[in-house]
């Protein structure tokens, strides 16, 4: 019996990795066609002209993976900055040699379980902030597993470079 429950533990134990590790992939997949110009997730100037990317920081679990994520990635010139110096330092006012700003706005929702009680969460929406045009190109999809989104995002933002 005890046989049993150690055989049954590793099988759900490899059922629950295999199915979060399919998850991550499913979002990679999805974002590799959903992350184009032409489904308005990036400029379509981005990448004709040398610019300096800034990134946002926010909170400490997400700067975290920003920083490795755009060190990782991103191949273009780049700052990475609080919002707060880029509200309020001078250099940060050219908005040719800083013409795109990545970041993202956060966005609440809301659900009910099977057992009729609700839940709520939080997603980040990606987008990028082209500063000469004043539009912001969002990401059209969010995930819980943001880091992987930005992985992609960045990747797609990296090829669209004249390096």
């Amino acid at each position: 019996m005890k046989r049993f429950k150690n055989v049954f533990f590793i099988l759900i134990l490899i059922s629950l990795i295999t199915s979060l590790a399919s998850c991550g992939a499913m979002v990679k997949g999805t974002a590799n066609k959903k992350l184009t110009v032409e489904k308005g997730a990036i400029p379509p100037e981005f990448g004709s002209e040398k610019t300096t990317m800034l990134f946002i920081t926010h909170h400490r679990s997400y700067n975290k993976y920003l920083k490795k994520n755009v060190a990782d990635i991103y191949k273009g010139d780049f700052e990475i900055i609080s919002e707060k110096e880029f509200k309020s330092d001078v250099k940060y006012e050219d908005k040719q040699k800083y013409r795109y700003v990545f970041n993202f706005e956060s966005k609440s929702y809301s659900y009910t379980k099977s057992d009729l009680s609700s839940g709520s969460g939080e997603v980040k929406k990606f987008y990028v902030l082209d500063r000469k045009n004043e539009k912001k190109y969002f990401s059209p999809m969010t995930s819980s597993f943001w880091s992987k989104l930005q992985k992609v995002y960045l990747k797609k933002l990296t090829e669209k470079l004249k390096v």
